[in-house]
């Protein structure tokens, strides 16, 4: 596995043989930014986007994959990293030439996950250690990831329309408990 592309608000360097990931995080801890590294070609961040490569993980601005640029992605999978990455109609276009795409819903929710875990430990007075958050971040985010993929998987249908089944489902059960439904 190899990284061949990497992004800022500067612009993009790509690099078919890979790009040294610690000394491109070095270079941008140094400088502020990746303006001028040399470990890889200047490229715009919409032809990095465009780039190939097996997986894209869109992880900054919002509606960057649309119609305009869906059709010419060559990744078969996009984990979206950023919030709302991909335009509804743009995700419909990848779906349709059989890209998978890992929803941010789903990628990125290990953020509120440990914001949740903090919560929990605040009112309970009780704290764990790193490895114990960890330990359970990836159960909860694994967990969580293996039920989206079997209802997709069952019902046919994106990761995307999956997760938010599931999301769904859990609402109206806690709507339920709280005797908002009967």
């Amino acid at each position: 596995c190899k990284v061949t592309g990497i992004s800022d608000v500067t612009g993009a360097y790509f690099n078919d043989a890979g790009i040294d990931v610690g000394n491109a995080e070095a270079y941008a801890k140094e400088h502020q930014n990746l303006d001028g590294y040399r470990g890889g070609d200047k490229i715009t961040n919409a032809e990095l986007l465009e780039s190939d490569c097996d997986v894209l993980v869109p992880a900054a601005l919002e509606k960057v994959l649309t119609t305009e640029n869906a059709g010419r992605v060559k990744a078969r999978l996009i984990v979206e990293g950023a919030n709302g990455p991909t335009t509804p109609e743009a995700d419909r276009l990848l779906q349709g030439h059989g890209v998978c795409v890992i929803p941010d819903i789903v990628a990125n929710a290990g953020g509120v996950t440990v914001s949740y875990f903090e919560w929990v430990q605040d009112r309970a007075g009780y704290f764990w250690k790193e490895p114990e958050v960890n330990e359970r971040l990836e159960d909860a985010l694994l967990t969580n990831f293996h039920e989206i993929r079997q209802i997709s998987t069952a019902r046919n249908v994106p990761l995307r329309t999956a997760a938010y089944m599931i999301a769904i489902q859990r609402v109206v059960a806690c709507l339920k408990l709280r005797g908002v439904y009967a």
